[in-house]
């Protein structure tokens, strides 16, 4: 049986042949990607114990502080709601 040589492209000049040049070419940016990342994670400086200490006693208490506030606006709420209802 004959293949047509259009059925995979080749004939056709706006969809040419494929070939492995596409594929060789993403594996390359891929690893050059991943060589720039692996670059940088070297440059992170992790903080220290206390450092990480104090940075998460502010994001809890920033979060308690949230709670509270978002607390207080829904009792006003539901305050000003019961007094429209009568």
């Amino acid at each position: 049986a004959a293949v047509s040589k259009t059925a995979y492209g080749g004939s056709i000049p706006s969809y040419p042949a494929k070939s492995g040049g596409m594929q060789m070419e993403t594996v390359n940016k891929t690893k050059e990607y991943l060589a720039g990342v692996a670059a940088e994670a070297r440059k992170v400086t992790w903080p220290g114990k206390r450092e990480l200490w104090e940075s998460s006693l502010v994001v809890v208490a920033f979060i308690f502080i949230l709670a509270v506030a978002t607390g207080v606006c829904d009792r006003a709420i539901q305050f000003a709601l019961g007094l429209v209802r009568g």
